[in-house]
This record gives structure tokens, C-alpha cells and sequence, in this order.
């Protein structure tokens, strides 16, 4: 999530700055990124805030699209922290720790694991956030929350929608 702050700051950027095609370019990256996070995409706030800022045009009222940037940004602000508690909540069962396996094993380990198990809500541990993965879930029905822990990896909760 924090990722698609920084994004969204880069968005905001390029208006002060009257760079629009800057402004198009990584707008377009970050509502990518936001419509492939499943929180985000159910979300109709969020929702409503990308498609305010797709119709907007920018060069004509740049100080209005900043303020709706600066909406969006503490939206998602309250997700991530929604998120971490999500994630204190969840029961305490061992993680599946999946750093220092090459791609793409940790893919298809948290995919047999959902397949054994799909109601039973998967905590794994990674080395990075795995956007590839967001996809596979979403068309199998799963939901997610994640964060980057403090020793840098990725923790990812997975569970059915």
C-alpha cells in the first residue's frame, strides 16, 4: 500500500509542476495498482476518487486535482492501517515462511495450500509483496491484506472472499 502512496505523491508532482504528461503516465500506474489490490478495488470510495480523478482534467484545475489526490492518499492511509489490524486479528498459526525459495515455487505453494484448505485463511511470510500473485487469487475467489514487515519482508494473509 505504501508503494501506491508514493505513486499517488508522484501523480500529485507532476500537477504542481504542469508536467501532464508525467501526470497521465503515473496516474495511470497507480490506478493500476490500486484496481489490482482487492481492498482497494471493493472499496467505492476509492472507487469514486479514480474515477473523479480519470475525468478530471488536470491541466485546467491542477490545484483541484491535488486535493482529490490528497483525499485519495488518506483513504488509503486508513486502509493500510485497517490492514495491519486485520492482520493482529488473525490467528496466531504458524506462518508458511516461503523467503529463499526461487520463483516461482512460493506461487505455487500458497496455491496448493489454498487448494487443500480454501476456507481456512492462510498466513506467508515473503520476500517481497507478490503483486504477480494478486491476480491468480482474485479469479480463484480469494481476498488478501499484507504489509511489509520490520525486518523487511512481506507478511500476506490470504482467506476466501
Amino acid at each position: 500500500m505504501r508503494l501506491i502512496e508514493q505513486q499517488l505523491a508522484a501523480v500529485a508532482q507532476c500537477a504542481r509542476r504542469g508536467d501532464w504528461p508525467g501526470y497521465a503516465a503515473a496516474f495511470g500506474s497507480a490506478r493500476e495498482a490500486l484496481l489490482r489490490n482487492a481492498a482497494c478495488a471493493r472499496d467505492e470510495l476509492v472507487r469514486r476518487h479514480l474515477d473523479i480523478l480519470g475525468a478530471a482534467a488536470p491541466e485546467r484545475d491542477p490545484e483541484g486535482c491535488v486535493a482529490e489526490l490528497e483525499e485519495l492518499a488518506g483513504v488509503l492511509r486508513e486502509h493500510h492501517a485497517g490492514e495491519e489490524i486485520a492482520l493482529e486479528a488473525v490467528p496466531a498459526a504458524a506462518p508458511l515462511d516461503l523467503r529463499g525459495l526461487q520463483p516461482p515455487e512460493p506461487m505455487w505453494r500458497i496455491l496448493d495450500a489454498l487448494a487443500s484448505a480454501p476456507h481456512a485463511g492462510l498466513r506467508v511470510i515473503l520476500p517481497h509483496e507478490p503483486q504477480p500473485l494478486y491476480g491468480l487469487l482474485r479469479e480463484r475467489g480469494f481476498a488478501w491484506s499484507g504489509r511489509t514487515r520490520e525486518d523487511g519482508a512481506y507478511e500476506l494473509f490470504i482467506e476466501a472472499a
